[in-house]
């Protein structure tokens, strides 16, 4: 099913490398990223981690009514709030929210339906990305992903 809104922006590219790892603030879900970490085990040969969001790090009222995935580095999830924020969205029931910027990509649903759906667009995002990666062959160049962002109901 199409999404029912995507934009890109012309801003700098996320610059894939081994320090990215995917924060999640729900182990109800925390499985669910198996697949994503797999891909990119299968193309780069490296394990990406998958912790929680430490509750230092993001406002409780973030977390009661979302389920959120912020793929970043350990550094910049230091700035949770901040993203939340960059990225508040009202989305119902079986939605999803997908925000990338030069330093993260954010996913955020209210339930596991728009949480596994969010998680296969990542899925085919990534994939897309590295299979063009590798197929160019310009290996002296970073995995970029462009800026965007999509908002979908299933």
């Amino acid at each position: 099913m199409a999404p029912k809104e995507v934009k890109y922006y012309d801003d700098d590219p996320l610059k894939l490398n081994n320090n990215f790892q995917f924060f999640h603030n729900k182990n109800k879900f925390r499985k669910d990223l198996n697949n994503l970490q797999y891909l990119i085990k299968d193309y780069l040969k490296i394990a990406l981690h998958a912790p929680g969001i430490r509750d230092s790090y993001i406002n409780q009222e973030y977390t009661e009514s979302s389920l959120i995935l912020i793929f970043t580095t350990p550094d910049m999830i230091h700035n949770a709030n901040k993203i939340f924020e960059t990225c508040e969205r009202e989305i119902g029931l079986g939605c999803y929210y997908v925000k990338t910027t030069s330093e993260y990509i954010f996913l955020k649903a209210n339930d596991m339906k728009g949480m596994r759906a969010g998680l296969d667009v990542l899925y085919e995002i990534f994939k897309q990305t590295l299979e063009d990666y590798f197929n160019q062959k310009k290996f002296e160049d970073y995995i970029k992903i462009r800026p965007f962002e999509i908002y979908s109901c299933t």
